[in-house]
């Protein structure tokens, strides 16, 4: 499924009928829906940034402080990357 985008969420348009929804209200639910989003992606970029650091870090840490510390910085990267894989599935619903 292809990833929507803050910009395509706000240039979406429905069809007006008969007894339809009120058109204020899902604007207001659309941008209520573009804010979180646009919190979403950015807080994903973050993350990403912080496995790469932790990945390049991990090998140093490993070396500096012995097994125990890898093993940690791997509980801590399989920790963000499953909070990322939630995130994902929140947002692609």
């Amino acid at each position: 499924m292809k990833r929507l985008t803050p910009m395509e969420i706000f240039n979406k348009d429905f069809k007006q009928s008969l007894r339809g929804y009120d058109i204020e209200e899902v604007n207001k639910f659309l941008d209520q829906v573009i804010a979180s989003y646009e919190d979403v992606l950015q807080e994903n970029e973050y993350l990403k940034e912080e496995i790469k650091k932790l990945k390049s870090g991990g090998k140093k840490v490993s070396q500096a402080t012995g097994r125990n510390a890898a093993v940690k910085n791997d509980d801590v990267i399989s920790d963000i990357l499953a909070r990322l894989d939630r995130l994902e599935k929140i947002v692609l619903r």
